[in-house]
């Protein structure tokens, strides 16, 4: 907290014991999945695999320690589809959840015994006070776990903890309703007037509130209880209005909070980010010109000419922690350089506490789904059936983007009327097809040739039923002229256990753009 920014660190390193050695790292184009789940599983070891899940948060070791692991364990589901990451977050779930102060039986300063998470290493005069950037950072991995078993029908056996975890995540923000203050169009928490603390009555800062505006994105995910949105909104457009562009590098930058001096430092943006991206993923607040300004603070800002993490999204001085920039993987789609380079520093780190953790998390994800997190905030409107034995929808694009999904491809009308789709470099614009283990299908498309120097590309992955991806290619096209070319069939076969396809339209790298139309598939 603002207080101790210092002993921010200071706590991470006791906390999670950060030790890096740097080995030969592997060049990022050679990462597997396989590789990748090693790096998780090699850092997954703290305490016996334990981590903190027994400890108390009076210093701070649920909020900064814990939080993580248990956000990790759900980004390694996310990843995977294996649902033993899921049982791994609901055994440290539910320790965590036993160490509440209402649990517990102990009070704050006010002498309650509440349904949250006190700590006293932050507070004046051995005090006990519950903060809120706190509760967001314990109870985020609690409505995200509610939303993703609410949002997935294969895992309805999780259905009594997605009730726990999310009355919880509940109980725990409802803690803090007197702190929070609305402006209208935007909003934020505060810290208590009276509470024992060197900024009581102040706005918190950008991290801290948006700690909570994560939570409560998810229990409205989980739930569709609108006062969540509505809080969750206002604040990301709080922190939206507060953000500020540097022309040179097309960057966002921003304090660490109001009427602070000082530019936000690696470890507390990696809070504002990720809320950023939730909402965008949300389709809230903030969209994908956001998206790549953010990345653009990762890529040009944080990663230094020497390959050195910087320790401010201004790139002033030098993290110790040089893995953070794994936590910024959900941003590789719009500036590749910070999934290579979270590769590298990943794949050089051999004990990286918490953060390290879901860092690496987050890259196993960035690879399996190059989009992320994304989501539609709206369902596509209905298109009338494709013709016989075609499986692609609207492949055609006569009705817009209806059945795909993403911004990174452009509709467009020429003059005769015909739509078509104009594609950059960018993982996010994709459609699922269904499909059936053992089969073969032919995939084929038109192209035109655009600005871009690299090729056209049809991307592929198989997953199964549980979004576990099995397998993965890509169709490559060099343009011969500036009109319409058919790109020749391609037979693609689904591997065992394959239940869905997701096709993606791109270039190969680099700035510009192809046309894309027609796009088709048809079981061989």
């Amino acid at each position: 907290m603002k207080k101790k920014r210092g002993s921010f660190y200071l706590s991470l390193i006791l906390i999670f014991c950060f030790l890096w050695v740097i080995i030969p790292a592997v060049p990022a184009g050679a990462a597997d999945s396989s590789e990748l789940l090693q790096i998780f599983t090699r850092l997954d070891t703290v305490n016996g695999g334990n981590w903190y899940k027994s400890a108390n948060n009076d210093n701070a070791q649920l909020a900064w320690g814990e939080s993580y692991v248990m956000d990790a364990y759900l980004t390694m589901y996310e990843a995977t589809g294996d649902t033993v990451y899921l049982d791994k977050f609901i055994a440290h779930g539910k320790g965590v959840l036993a160490q509440r102060d209402s649990s517990r039986g102990v009070t704050d300063y006010r002498g309650l015994s509440l349904p949250a998470w006190r700590n006293g290493s932050y507070t004046l005069n051995g005090k006990y006070a519950v903060f809120a950037a706190h509760t967001g950072m314990i109870a985020y991995p609690m409505a995200k776990f509610a939303a993703i078993v609410t949002k997935t029908p294969s895992l309805q056996k999780y259905r009594s903890d997605r009730e726990l975890f999310l009355q919880a995540a509940k109980d725990a923000v409802a803690v803090h309703k007197d702190e929070w203050v609305d402006e209208g169009s935007t909003g934020y928490y505060k810290f208590r007037d009276d509470m024992p603390y060197k900024q009581a009555g102040g706005k918190l800062p950008f991290n801290q509130y948006l700690a909570m505006a994560r939570t409560e994105l998810m229990i409205y995910n989980a739930t569709g209880e609108t006062q969540y949105l509505d809080r969750a909104k206002k604040m990301l457009q709080h922190f939206k209005n507060n953000l500020a562009v540097d022309a040179g590098t097309n960057s966002y930058r921003w304090r660490y909070s109001l009427g602070s001096s000082l530019y936000e430092d690696i470890g507390h943006a990696i809070i504002d980010i990720d809320a950023a991206y939730q909402g965008y993923a949300a389709g809230v607040v903030f969209n994908a010109t956001d998206m790549a300004k953010f990345a653009n603070t990762g890529s040009k800002k944080l990663i230094k000419p020497d390959g050195g993490i910087a320790n401010d999204i201004m790139g002033g001085g030098a993290t110790q922690y040089p893995w953070f920039i794994g936590l910024w993987s959900a941003y590789g789609q719009f500036a590749p350089v910070i999934t290579d380079t979270a590769y590298s520093k990943l794949s050089a780190t051999t004990s990286g506490g918490a953060t390290g953790l879901l860092a690496a998390a987050m890259l196993n994800k960035a690879n399996a789904q190059p989009g992320y997190r994304v989501g539609e905030s709206q369902p596509s409107p209905p298109v009338d059936n494709p013709p016989a034995g075609e499986m692609v929808k609207n492949g055609d694009f006569s009705q817009g983007k209806a059945e795909w999904t993403g911004p990174d491809v452009v509709i467009k009308t020429e003059t005769g009327g015909n739509s078509y789709a104009s594609a950059k470099y960018g993982w996010y614009f994709y459609q699922y097809v269904p499909v059936e283990p053992g089969n073969k299908y032919a995939v084929s498309a038109r192209s035109r040739k655009g600005n871009a120097v690299t090729e056209a590309r049809i991307a592929y992955f198989f997953y199964n039923a549980a979004g576990k991806q099995l397998s993965s290619g890509s169709i490559m096209y060099k343009h011969k002229g500036a009109g319409w070319e058919q790109i020749p069939s391609q037979t693609v076969a689904a591997p065992a256990g394959a239940a869905k396809i997701q096709i993606k339209l791109l270039v190969n790298g680099g700035s510009g753009t192809h046309d894309f139309d027609n796009i088709s598939m048809k079981k061989v």
